[in-house]
């Protein structure tokens, strides 16, 4: 049986046919790919051969292409001014320096914190503590040396002060210690070393001792302001430091090493202080002697000088040396606390002074700005009532109980002006 043949036309219909489809399956694949699911192409738009972009059919992707090749960085005409920087005024810093006189124990004053035990002597200090402790730096001369064991306690003329003092002078807030004074070697050169081992495990700064040689000299820096410091002494009632043992206490008989110590100070220091134990004892006016250490040290550079020793009271303000420097001196602060029975002995002061600093560019400034004198009062007694006032504090009656000199507040505050002059108005 014969095959059936397709007649020719027949065969260029389907081809035709096969043709057209093929055209319409490619166009719709090219509408598909350029405008993806369920969109339409706007009126008027005009279809790419090969589109610029291509779309993610991922939803995050595609949003976050599409951001991309949407925003661009405006264009402007402004121009960015840098900040400008305002001038700077100058920089002030300032010091409170508190200082008191000669913490002089006789056997009555340690005799009154006997009934505790351990020993103390807080009642001592309590009333002037709150000025002490708001000071930035406060200073006391520890007169007389301390004694490890209570059996070597001992009066004048060879003083031996129980170490209970020196707790409660450190509770009572003073910050820097004054050593070099005429009975520092009244207990002998242990005794020295015994001391710098006992405030050595305090926030205080000994002055006037050493254990080692050429220790370079002090410098105190409190809110930005270096304030170096000396204490030296006139002598030691007779007594010499052993051989081999000579930097242990600074004397003025060592003007070298003060010379050298005060360069020091103007050298690597804001402002120098010296605290000097020199003059007469007893006496209410400057001597000759004191006077001469005072001059040397203003020529040499000291700011401020702050002297004791006399136990009694003189008065101070700005001295001018022969090369035209100029310093506070106070030349004497009388004691702090005694057992001393005149008046003048009983009549301390608490010396008070800012220091400023005043940095302008290249310019720094240090000087005293503000300066004055507390009139203080000990109240001497055999119970716990032995203590240190203010002379504002004390009254009448208790003057009246004073046991080594009963006195009225107005008797002292006229002896108080009669030393240091009367105040200005």
């Amino acid at each position: 049986m014969r095959k059936k043949r397709t007649p020719a036309s027949a065969k260029i219909f389907r081809w035709v046919c096969v043709l057209l489809v093929a055209a319409t399956l490619v166009a719709g694949w090219r509408f598909y790919k350029t405008y993806g699911k369920g969109q339409k192409p706007s009126a008027g738009s005009v279809e790419q051969s090969e589109p610029t972009a291509r779309l993610s059919t991922d939803p995050m992707q595609s949003e976050t292409q599409s951001q991309s090749e949407v925003e661009t960085v405006p264009v402007t005409d402004e121009v960015t001014e840098e900040p400008t920087t305002e001038p700077q005024g100058p920089t002030v810093s300032t010091v409170t320096l508190l200082a008191v006189g000669d913490n002089l124990i006789h056997n009555t004053v340690y005799e009154s914190g006997w009934d505790t035990d351990p020993w103390n002597y807080d009642h001592l200090y309590q009333y002037v503590a709150p000025d002490i402790q708001a000071a930035d730096i406060a200073v006391i001369n520890q007169e007389t040396i301390f004694v490890k064991d209570h059996k070597y306690c001992s009066n004048y003329p060879c003083f031996g002060t129980p170490r209970e003092i020196g707790d409660a002078v450190y509770k009572a807030g003073f910050d820097v210690i004054l050593h070099a004074t005429n009975h520092v070697m009244d207990m002998g050169i242990d005794n020295i070393y015994d001391a710098i081992d006992y405030w050595s495990d305090k926030d205080v700064t000994v002055l006037g001792i050493h254990k080692k040689p050429n220790e370079p000299p002090v410098i105190l820096e409190k809110n930005g302001i270096k304030i170096g410091m000396l204490n030296y002494v006139y002598g030691m009632n007779g007594f010499e430091l052993p051989a081999g043992n000579e930097y242990a206490v600074d004397l003025l008989a060592y003007q070298d090493k003060l010379k050298s110590d005060i360069a020091y100070l103007e050298e690597h220091a804001d402002i120098t202080v010296g605290f000097f134990h020199v003059g007469q004892e007893y006496s209410i006016v400057p001597t000759a002697d004191a006077e001469q250490v005072v001059e040397m040290a203003c020529n040499a550079g000291v700011d401020i000088m702050i002297n004791c020793h006399p136990h009694v009271l003189q008065p101070y303000g700005i001295y001018t040396s022969s090369n035209g420097n100029q310093a506070l001196v106070y030349w004497s602060l009388g004691n702090f606390i005694s057992a001393q029975t005149r008046l003048d002995s009983l009549i301390g002061g608490m010396a008070t002074l800012t220091i400023q600093k005043t940095v302008d560019g290249d310019t720094t400034v240090t000087e005293v700005t503000d300066y004055d004198l507390t009139p203080l009062v000990t109240h001497t007694a055999k119970d716990k009532t032995y203590a240190v006032y203010k002379l504002e504090d004390y009254t009448d009656e208790l003057g009246a109980k004073n046991f080594r000199y009963p006195m009225t507040t107005a008797e002292a505050w006229k002896r108080f002006y009669q030393i240091v002059g009367e105040p200005e108005d």
